[in-house]
């Protein structure tokens, strides 16, 4: 097999990148680990969303919960 490497952070000719702020859960039962993971908030740069999940980390400290910044892309219009 032949893969290429994929880079998320690479911008897709098509679709914009946008940045989304998504919570983890931790105290969730492992047979429903996908309630565990909510997009919080989509945001349209990573710097914006890096700074927003560090704010809610901040916010739920002791909450068992943990805030990521994932890339993805916008397929519509505003």
């Amino acid at each position: 097999m032949n893969a290429t490497p994929h880079n998320a952070e690479q911008p897709n000719s098509k679709y914009p990148h946008v940045y989304a702020v998504v919570r983890f859960d931790l105290d969730v039962d492992r047979s429903s680990i996908e309630q565990s993971a909510t997009v919080v908030k989509i945001l349209p740069s990573r710097v914006l969303a890096e700074q927003e999940a560090s704010r809610l980390s901040k916010i739920n400290r002791g909450k068992r919960c943990v805030y990521t910044v994932q890339t993805t892309r916008f397929i519509g219009t505003f």
